[in-house]
C-alpha cells in the first residue's frame, strides 16, 4: 500500500469519525443501541463513548454492560476498527512528524512491526527486530510481559543486566532514530523493543480489567481491538501478525486463529495500516529453550553462529523468524516476494548483520554488552535436574501447554501480574519431536531457584509432557506455518520459499 493511499485513508477516517455531532448521545442511548442490536454503532458514537469513559463520565458499570452487549451481539468490522481507533486516541500516540528535526527523511522511512498472539518458547522478536532493522527499516516494537503459560518478550530482555524497556513515545522515537553508541559504524538504530508507554491506550487498560472479571476476555471484537490498539498507537506503515494455534496457544484450532487473523487484518487496513498474517502451529515449544535468560542465550547463539542457526533444535524458531522477516521486507519494499525476502533475511542472519544490530540495540537501551559477548558467564540457577528418557524410540511431541505451566511453577513465568520472574529459571531441551532417543538419554534439563522439591516435581511433569513411538513411520510432523492471510483472503502457506 502506498504512503499516499494510507494518508488518504487516515484523513478520511478522521473526518468521518470525529466531525459528527454528539448532541443526542447519552450512555443509555449507546447501551440500548447495542443491546437491541437493530443497527450498528456509527464510528462517531463509539468514539464519543470511549472518550466519555476515559474522562470518567461513563461509569464502570455502564461500560461493563456495553462490553457484555458486544459479547452477545458482536460488532462488524467498521465498529471494531472504530473501537480500536478510539482506544488509541484515548492516550499518547506516536507522532513521527515531530522527529523531522532529528531525521529529515522520517516520512519516507518505512515503519513496520510484528505482533504474536503468544506461545511457549516464542522468542522470535529477539532475532526478528534487529534482523529487519538491519535492512534500514524502522521497527518500533512494543511488547508485553508474560502471564500464565506464555512468556513475555519484555521479561526476556530484562534478564540482560541494565536493559531499559520503559520510554515515553517521544523518547522511543528518538531512540529508534539515534546513532550507534556501541563503538560500531555509527549507523541509525532503526529497531528497538520496549514496553508500551503507561500513557498509551489507557481506555484499553481499564476496559480489559473489567473484561477480566466479567468473562468477556474471549469476545472476538474486544480481543481484536485490545491487541491492535497498542500496535496502531505506534502508527506504523505496515504490520505482520503471527497468529498461533495449538496446545500452547490461546486458540486451540486453526479455524479460530484464521478468524482472529482476518479480523485483525480488517481492523488494521481500516485504520490505514497494511496488515498481513502468518498462521503458525504452537503444539510444541519453539526452539530448545523456555525461560527468560535461557531464551535470550539461544537467540544470541543463533545470531552468532551459522551452525547454531542451522541446528535441528532451533530449526522451527529460525523458520518462523525468516518467514515473518520476509513478509516485513516485502511490505517495506526491501524484497520482491517472500522467497526473495527469506533469502535476504537468511543472509543477514548468517553474515552477522542481525547480531550487530542486536548489540547496538542492547547498548542503546542500557544493557550490558558483556552479557551478549560472553553469555556463558551468566549465573545459573542454584537448583537443576535432568529429565531422562524412559525408553528407546522416537519423540513424537512435547506438550507446550504443560511445559509453559511448569515454567510458571519453577519461576520462569507468572500467575498474576504482580509476580516477579526469575531470569535464570527455565527448561533446556536436548531433543525435539521427530528425533530418535535412547533409554536413559537426557531429554531436557530444568533450572530453578525454588528448591529441590520444586525441581523434582518439574522433572515428573516435563517427562509426562513427552510422547514417544517405537515406529518412525508413525511420527507425523505437520507444517509449522499453515496459512498466509491478507485482506484478499486465506492461502495455504508456500513451504517452497525456504528452498535455497
Amino acid at each position: 500500500m502506498s504512503t499516499n493511499v494510507q494518508n488518504l485513508r487516515k484523513s478520511q477516517r478522521k473526518s468521518q469519525w470525529t466531525t459528527a455531532k454528539h448532541d443526542h448521545l447519552t450512555p443509555q442511548y449507546i447501551l440500548a443501541k447495542k443491546r437491541y442490536n437493530q443497527e450498528p454503532h456509527s464510528p462517531a458514537e463509539i468514539s464519543w463513548f470511549i472518550d466519555q469513559f476515559t474522562q470518567g463520565h461513563v461509569k464502570d458499570y455502564q461500560m461493563t454492560a456495553w462490553l457484555m452487549a458486544i459479547c452477545l451481539n458482536g460488532m462488524n468490522g467498521v465498529e471494531t476498527a472504530a473501537l480500536t481507533e478510539a482506544m488509541v486516541e484515548s492516550g499518547e500516540v506516536m507522532d513521527w512528524s515531530t522527529c523531522a528535526s532529528v531525521c529529515k527523511d522520517i516520512n519516507s522511512l518505512h515503519k513496520v512491526d510484528k505482533h504474536s498472539t503468544g506461545g511457549v518458547g516464542d522468542k522470535v522478536s529477539l532475532i526478528l527486530a534487529p534482523l529487519v532493522a538491519s535492512f534500514d527499516l524502522i521497527v518500533p516494537m512494543m511488547a508485553g510481559r508474560g502471564l500464565g503459560h506464555t512468556g513475555g518478550t519484555i521479561d526476556k530482555l530484562e534478564s540482560i543486566p541494565g536493559y531499559r524497556t520503559q520510554f515515553s513515545s517521544g523518547e522511543f522515537a528518538e531512540l529508534l532514530l539515534s546513532s550507534s553508541t556501541d563503538g560500531s559504524d555509527g549507523s541509525r538504530l532503526n529497531g528497538a523493543i520496549v514496553s508500551p508507554s503507561v500513557s498509551m491506550c489507557p481506555a484499553d487498560k481499564r476496559m480489559y480489567a473489567l473484561r477480566d472479571v466479567t468473562s468477556t476476555v474471549s469476545c472476538l471484537p474486544l480481543q481484536i481491538s485490545s491487541i491492535m490498539s497498542k500496535k496502531i498507537a505506534e502508527r506504523p506503515d505496515s504490520l505482520v501478525l503471527d497468529v498461533k494455534f495449538g496446545l500452547g496457544s490461546f486458540n486451540k484450532n486453526v479455524e479460530e486463529s484464521l478468524q482472529l487473523a482476518q479480523g485483525m487484518i480488517e481492523t488494521g487496513e481500516l485504520c490505514g495500516i497494511e496488515t498481513s498474517a502468518l498462521v503458525t502451529r504452537m503444539d510444541s515449544p519453539l526452539g530448545y529453550a523456555v525461560g527468560n535468560w535461557l531464551e535470550v542465550k539461544e537467540c544470541i547463539e543463533i545470531m552468532t553462529s551459522k551452525e547454531a542457526a542451522l541446528s535441528e533444535l532451533s530449526a522451527d524458531l529460525v523458520q518462523v523468524t525468516l518467514a515473518l522477516a520476509a513478509q516485513m521486507l516485502v511490505q517495506g519494499n526491501k524484497a520482491s516476494d517472500m522467497k526473495d525476502g527469506v533469502a535476504k533475511a537468511r543472509e543477514h542472519l548468517f553474515n552477522g548483520q542481525a547480531l550487530k544490530k542486536f548489540r547496538q540495540m542492547v547498548s542503546a537501551q542500557g544493557g550490558d554488552l558483556a552479557t551478549i559477548d560472553f553469555p556463558e558467564q551468566y549465573a545459573q540457577s542454584k537448583f537443576s535436574a535432568e529429565v531422562k528418557s524412559p525408553r528407546t524410540g522416537y519423540l513424537t511431541s512435547i506438550n507446550s501447554l504443560e511445559i509453559g505451566l511448569v515454567g510458571v511453577k519453577i519461576g520462569a513465568g507468572r500467575e498474576t501480574v504482580d509476580q516477579n520472574v526469575e531470569p535464570t529459571a527455565g527448561i533446556l531441551f536436548n531433543k525435539k519431536p521427530g528425533m530418535h532417543v535412547v533409554e536413559g538419554e537426557v531429554l531436557a534439563a530444568i533450572y530453578t531457584e525454588r528448591g529441590e522439591n520444586v525441581v523434582a516435581n518439574a522433572v515428573h511433569r516435563v517427562l509426562d509432557s513427552f510422547a514417544f513411538s517405537d515406529d518412525q513411520t508413525t511420527v507425523d510432523l505437520p507444517p509449522l506455518i499453515t496459512n498466509f492471510v491478507t485482506s484478499e483472503g486465506i492461502e495455504d502457506f508456500d513451504q517452497s520459499i525456504f528452498q535455497e
